[in-house]
């Protein structure tokens, strides 16, 4: 596919996925029975994630790489509180190390319980080494692979 080709679909989808985020911040759904500690998905959440995986499937089959813009457009969807979890799957896309200039910006909503795993192990991928103190408490995540995910971060960059 050419650079014009790939622009035009990658555009698309990044339309598609900002259409999909409420105008409003939604609350959690209720408990999932299967999961008793996770909240069930509301369906654009589903489609939002669901998105991101197609950018990212495009972008192999491709082997091509976001322009400024396109990563600018997967940034603010990444930081956008009102697309809960379905932004996990936007923060993969930023997991290279050419896109470290956005470290600051998904750093900030490393707080976030929806997405707080996925920012760790991106901010690995990246090389940003400065978030140390901000990921340590991490290490003892309720969570297996959140653990697992800081405890590596921290043993790569940590003193």
């Amino acid at each position: 596919m050419r650079r014009d080709e790939f622009d035009t679909h990658l555009n698309g989808l990044l339309l598609s996925a900002e259409r999909l985020i409420p105008e409003k911040n939604l609350p959690d759904l209720p408990y999932m029975e299967s999961a008793p500690t996770v909240h069930d998905w509301y369906d654009f959440e589903l489609e939002l994630w669901k998105t991101g995986e197609d950018i990212r499937q495009l972008i192999l089959s491709d082997r091509k790489e976001l322009n400024a813009e396109q990563a600018d457009r997967v940034c603010k969807i990444c930081v956008d509180i009102r697309a809960k979890r379905g932004r996990q799957s936007f923060i993969m896309l930023l997991g290279k190390k050419r896109y470290v200039s956005y470290a600051d910006r998904i750093a900030a909503v490393l707080t976030d319980e929806d997405i707080d795993g996925h920012i760790i192990s991106t901010l690995y991928k990246m090389g940003a080494s400065q978030y140390i103190e901000k990921i340590k408490p991490y290490t003892d995540h309720a969570v297996a692979w959140i653990r697992n995910e800081a405890k590596r971060y921290i043993k790569k960059y940590g003193v």
